[in-house]
């Protein structure tokens, strides 16, 4: 009788289990599309920009793991087009490289969303992006004190980030090298208050006036560059290291 009534539950359960996933495939699996248009807020088509689009899964099945990223770019008029999306909804994340164009996910503008359903099968989205302003920081290091330590020496790191509203933070990006330094630069928001870190934990780091930042605490500069402008060159040197 044990053996019957374990044989029985087993029975449920497979039956459950598949009804689970044969429900959760017939509510998503609708063969839907997401398209709409990149634009800047001057009017123009961005053309090239990478699309991001990110599905938010409503659950999670171990027995039927789901795609939820899909990547895109934008063609002629700044159209992009995406098929094959199951039921659901979608953050929509446009970047282009290269440009003064801001990703909207990446700071604190609406995120664009579409959801996908069975009455909408196919949405479409309008995206207007806001232009910014790049923030060049220049990292002059005439002794090559970064390459002779970063990754052999404990410690020995250049932390440089950009802080703002919101509880966020970015890296600003390294773009280049030279004999002599380095280049760093972020795309940031006109008539934003942000706050450029620097944080030296190993590094005499100086300011372009010559005055030394104080080593192994972040120094705090205040980013605000109004529409239109462009941002000023922020310039430290190094000096030495060691604690």
């Amino acid at each position: 009788m044990a053996s019957m009534n374990l044989s029985c539950c087993g029975s449920v359960l497979a039956v459950c289990v598949l009804g689970a996933t044969a429900g959760l495939a017939q509510t998503q699996q609708i063969g839907g599309s997401l398209s709409g248009t990149v634009i800047g807020e001057d009017g123009t088509a961005v053309i090239g920009a990478t699309v991001a689009i990110h599905l938010t899964p409503a659950r999670v099945s171990r027995l039927s793991p789901q795609r939820t990223d899909w990547s895109v770019q934008t063609v002629t008029g700044g159209v992009f087009d995406v098929a094959g999306l199951p039921e659901g909804t979608y953050t929509v994340c446009p970047r282009m490289p290269n440009s003064t164009w801001l990703n909207p996910c990446e700071w604190n503008f609406p995120t664009p969303v579409a959801t996908v359903t069975r009455s909408n099968p196919n949405p479409t989205l309008a995206i207007t992006l806001k232009r910014g302003v790049a923030v060049p920081v220049r990292i002059d290091d005439q002794g090559q004190l970064l390459a002779q330590n970063e990754g052999k020496t404990p410690g020995a790191g250049l932390l440089l980030s950009v802080s703002g509203p919101g509880l966020f933070f970015r890296l600003v990006p390294l773009v280049s090298k030279d004999a002599t330094g380095r280049n760093y630069q972020l795309l940031i928001p006109f008539n934003t208050q942000l706050t450029l870190v620097v944080h030296p934990s190993f590094y005499h780091l100086s300011n372009a006036n010559g005055a030394a930042l104080p080593q192994g605490a972040s120094t705090k500069i205040p980013l605000l560059i109004p529409a239109g402008q462009q941002a000023a060159p922020i310039r430290f040197t190094i000096a030495s290291t060691g604690r």
